[in-house]
């Protein structure tokens, strides 16, 4: 364990017993806040249950005046309705009933006298007369006034009238007048509910008037006179209600206020408490730590220093005045540059030899590739050459025959001929691609009208193309330094392979032109296209593209590595574009153009060499 942690563990034995201490203090603080604020309350419940009985007192004493008097004893029902209606003036939240012993309705102040009243009372009536005491009802919708309301019913005395009762009926709302003037906070719950715990008047949310109250306040209620319940009121407010009665109506007062606020201001008186004791703790932990922070910081460093030994060579490190821990810091030191040589060794070596493996397989990949390459060459070779030498083959058979007639033998000796040729042609690229790959080439450049040879090269393929595809040809004279021969071959290629690979119908574009001080040359078709994963590998020799053994377009592939490698000796390029199969294609060649010579001579191409280009 550390010395700062020593320290603190002693600010720690010295603190516990003292913020133990301090918590019961701040404990018995917030119970006293918290009392004094429910003692509060309870006074203001008190007062207003004080108010309802007032309320109550003065309209019985009212209503025994009035069932005491001459006009009640004359049974003079319209100076009842005025006197009461007297007595009621200036109360608009009141009014004044006489029901008889039945529960019908005599009069009522609400309307004017005479007018016919709806409804019947219950058996109260008889009850509150035949006992001869007063009553105070619970919650009721008035049958004329359709208002929530309560009554004070009180019975005519024997002797003064008929077997009547009077009903002095209040307006619940009149009763949230009385929570004006209580000081209520504005989120206190002040309500009064009846003995069935229906609610009567409440200072907010009057909606909820003629509703049950919650359950437990309720529950509380009914099990003693007076007492706090804390729950949730109907609109999801956690508070402290405080409940009395009223003795005169048995109805309930109750208070609610959020526990938030009857908490407050022992909280107020908690936090500060509670922050000062942080602050006493802070300060003790704080000089706790300065001191230990003498003590442990040549340790912190020593540490440090061994943990990055692993990482790497390490800084020399600052001397901490601590002679131990400084040559136990030189011994680290020393250490790490030692591992750190190590290390440079180690991985110079595991680069060289991943530097041995990654040659190893891109050797492994290059012979793999170069003998597939070479099984695809001979395969197509072979297939080249079986079908020539079948026909030379057969055109011999057909010579031997004693029944061949002069034109049967002139047809096979055409055929050899023909296949003859061919195999010229196949031999000649053969020969033409090791020369040029292996640099025996020598070029017999002059400068040449390389426009007016692509122009020759046009008209002897489209005399050989008969008119199977659509041609365009737009190309000016261009001057290039360069070998006749080979430049011929170069076009003838990249005519033959336009035929060859745009079906019958199809169109092929040559154009020629001066760019940048360069003769660009492009011939364009409408054939199958170049695949987009063929096309980086279209100049290179053996690549003919996704085709089979059995191809109709037959070749060995050689052909555009001719053209890329004869463009490349007279400093020029040649690149392919396709926008995919089915597309077509378009070929460019660049050379670079010289200005035409005082007196130009058309070239002339080695006939025998332009037979076996294509």
């Amino acid at each position: 364990m550390k010395a700062r942690h020593y320290l603190i563990l002693m600010a720690v034995a010295i603190l516990v017993p003292v913020t133990v201490i301090a918590g019961a203090g701040l404990s018995m603080l917030l119970d006293w806040e918290r009392e004094s604020r429910i003692r509060s309350v309870e006074s203001s419940a008190r007062a207003t249950a004080l108010l309802v009985d007032r309320e109550v007192a003065a309209a019985q004493a009212a209503l025994r005046a009035l069932g005491n008097s001459d006009a009640m004893r004359r049974g003079d029902f319209a100076e009842i309705h005025r006197e009461a209606g007297a007595m009621n003036a200036g109360t608009p939240w009141t009014w004044t009933l006489l029901i008889d012993h039945d529960g019908a309705p005599l009069l009522n102040t609400l309307v004017p006298y005479g007018t016919r009243l709806p409804g019947r009372a219950g058996p109260w009536v008889a009850q509150a007369w035949d006992s001869q005491r007063p009553r105070v009802s619970g919650y009721f919708v008035g049958a004329l006034s359709r208002k929530p309301a309560v009554s004070i019913d009180v019975p005519v005395p024997r002797g003064a009238g008929g077997r009547w009762v009077l009903s002095q009926v209040f307006d619940a709302g009149h009763f949230s007048t009385v929570f004006a003037d209580k000081g209520l906070g504005p989120d206190w719950v002040m309500g009064i509910f009846d003995r069935d715990g229906i609610s009567i008047a409440r200072n907010r949310n009057n909606t909820l008037v003629g509703g049950k109250v919650r359950p437990e306040l309720f529950a509380a209620a009914r099990a003693a006179n007076s007492g706090i319940v804390r729950h949730l009121t109907r609109e999801g407010i956690e508070v402290y209600d405080i409940f009395t009665h009223s003795e005169a109506t048995g109805w309930t007062i109750a208070i609610g206020v959020p526990v938030a606020e009857i908490e407050a201001a022992a909280r107020a008186a908690t936090r500060y408490a509670a922050l000062a004791l942080l602050a006493v703790i802070s300060l003790a932990f704080g000089i706790a730590s300065f001191i230990a922070q003498r003590l442990s910081v040549a340790l912190d460093r020593a540490r440090r220093t061994a943990e990055a030994l692993p990482l790497g060579a390490l800084a020399r490190p600052a001397p901490t005045r601590v002679h131990e821990v400084d040559v136990l810091q030189d011994a680290l030191f020393h250490t790490s540059e030692n591992l750190a040589r190590e290390r440079t060794a180690r991985a110079a070596l595991e680069s060289e030899r991943e530097a041995l493996l990654q040659s190893e397989r891109e050797a492994r990949r290059l012979a793999e590739a170069q003998s597939a390459a070479k099984d695809n060459f001979l395969a197509m070779l072979g297939h080249e050459l079986r079908n020539p030498l079948a026909a030379i083959a057969g055109a011999l058979k057909v010579l031997d025959m004693p029944t061949a007639n002069a034109q049967m033998a002139a047809h096979a000796r055409e055929i050899g001929r023909r296949q003859t040729r061919h195999l010229t042609r196949i031999v000649d690229d053969l020969l033409d691609v090791r020369r040029i790959l292996s640099g025996k080439v020598e070029l017999k450049k002059t400068p040449i009208d390389a426009g007016a040879l692509l122009l020759h090269c046009c008209a002897t393929r489209q005399v050989v193309d008969a008119g199977v595809h659509a041609w365009t040809v737009g190309v000016s004279p261009l001057w290039v330094d360069g070998d006749a021969t080979r430049l011929e071959q170069v076009f003838d290629n990249l005519l033959h392979n336009a035929i060859k690979y745009t079906p019958a119908g199809g169109a092929i574009a040559v154009r020629g032109r001066a760019e940048d001080g360069a003769a660009v040359f492009e011939v364009s078709d409408t054939g199958i296209g170049i695949e987009p994963a063929t096309l980086p590998l279209i100049f290179e020799a053996l690549v003919q593209g996704p085709v089979s053994i059995d191809r109709a377009q037959g070749g060995l592939g050689l052909g555009l590595a001719l053209v890329r490698e004869l463009a490349a000796l007279h400093g020029g390029t040649v690149t392919a574009h396709s926008s995919g199969e089915g597309q077509g294609s378009t070929f460019t060649v660049r050379l670079p153009q010289v200005p035409a010579p005082a007196r130009p001579a058309d070239p002339e191409p080695d006939a025998a060499a332009s037979a076996a280009q294509g």
